[in-house]
């Protein structure tokens, strides 16, 4: 472990140090960035992500981002590269962000166009706010880096912080409805585009993640490197990757036995548990007795998880004293379930 560690420092101090040697040249056709933004409009305490896209990249290796932020509207949250590597941790001073990344070992620069890192803000007062990209340096295989001037940077984007969100009418009536406006109101879920919400839609691992990141404030882990690693990493949507890389940093999701994620395969109520019980830190190393009458259906690694996201009021059995852990989680229901999260959070 002690020369893991003194390994990932020397890797740390090669990233700064390539990054910091003077420009050379990568060819005459630079590639050129832009930012996404995840929604173009926000309330207070909401989170938005902005990612950094890369267009026409050329054997890409590392890269070290450097942005600005309105520090009156925004407060920084965190970042996350979409690649598999080494990440620098963060630093983030009088409204800039500077973050570094690279490949490890002989893994190939990219080509083409990708997308380079996400950056999480809550939004903290009403107005309008920028984030932009003020410079960016370049790093290929070959340790040849390059920086690009801000007139090489094509879009800021404006995050508007009024929202005139109208309820989905398929919530009338519904025994969420109120927890999916409050969510909705917080800004981790969203509706459909034709304006309906259907929550009783049964949830993915990916889209639970992605809510659960939005929503609530991950352990914290001095742990840099990325963990995206995978094996399916190609089947994760590009828009989940950043949501699944933060919780997987933190240690609150994990693959299974053959390294793959299957984000896309739906969640059910046992892996929900783990998933929140791991979130709040609860205490899983002790002897549990579940009282549920289908406790021999619910496996040994969520046994504790369940009983205490029971005991904390997060989770709630289905009837006839049944826990369901192999049952799949509604919209609803996982929305629910992270709200009471966030609750016991902001209590502690």
């Amino acid at each position: 472990m002690k020369y893991k560690t003194l390994s990932a420092y020397l890797v740390i101090i090669l990233l700064i140090g390539i990054l910091l040697r003077p420009a050379m040249a990568f060819g005459e056709a630079l590639p050129s960035f832009s930012l996404a933004i995840s929604q173009p409009t926000a309330v207070v305490s909401q989170d938005v992500r902005i990612t950094v896209e890369g267009i026409q990249l050329v054997d890409l290796y590392g890269y070290e981002l450097r942005l600005r932020y309105d520090t009156s509207k925004l407060r920084f949250k965190s970042a996350s590269a979409h690649e598999t590597g080494l990440s620098v941790p963060t630093a983030a001073k009088d409204g800039e962000i500077v973050f570094a990344h690279t490949k490890l070992g002989k893994s190939p620069g990219d080509n083409g166009n990708a997308s380079l890192a996400t950056l999480a803000f809550e939004t903290i007062a009403p107005g309008s706010a920028a984030v932009s990209l003020e410079r960016i340096k370049l790093v290929d295989s070959k340790a040849a880096a390059v920086t690009i001037s801000p007139k090489n940077i094509k879009a800021i984007f404006i995050i508007k912080l009024q929202n005139d969100y109208q309820a989905p009418p398929d919530l009338m009536g519904h025994w969420a409805e109120a927890n999916v406006l409050r969510a909705i109101e917080l800004g981790f879920v969203t509706g459909y585009p034709d304006g309906t919400f259907r929550p009783n839609n049964l949830v993915t691992r990916a889209e639970y993640t992605a809510m659960l990141v939005r929503a609530v404030q991950l352990p914290i882990t001095v742990n840099s490197e990325v963990t995206l690693d995978f094996t399916d990493i190609d089947l994760i949507h590009n828009w989940a990757k950043p949501y699944i890389a933060e919780a997987a940093s933190a240690g609150v999701i994990s693959g299974y036995e053959d390294r793959t994620f299957r984000a896309q395969n739906q969640i059910n109520r046992a892996e929900m548990a783990v998933i929140l019980a791991r979130t709040a830190g609860f205490d899983l190393t002790k002897s549990v007795t579940t009282l549920f009458s289908d406790h021999e259906q619910i496996p040994s690694w969520a046994k504790a998880a369940i009983i205490e996201s029971v005991h904390n009021r997060l989770l709630e059995g289905r009837g006839n004293n049944l826990f369901a852990p192999s049952a799949y989680t509604t919209r609803a229901e996982a929305l629910t379930a992270i709200l009471k999260l966030r609750d016991l959070q902001n209590m502690q």
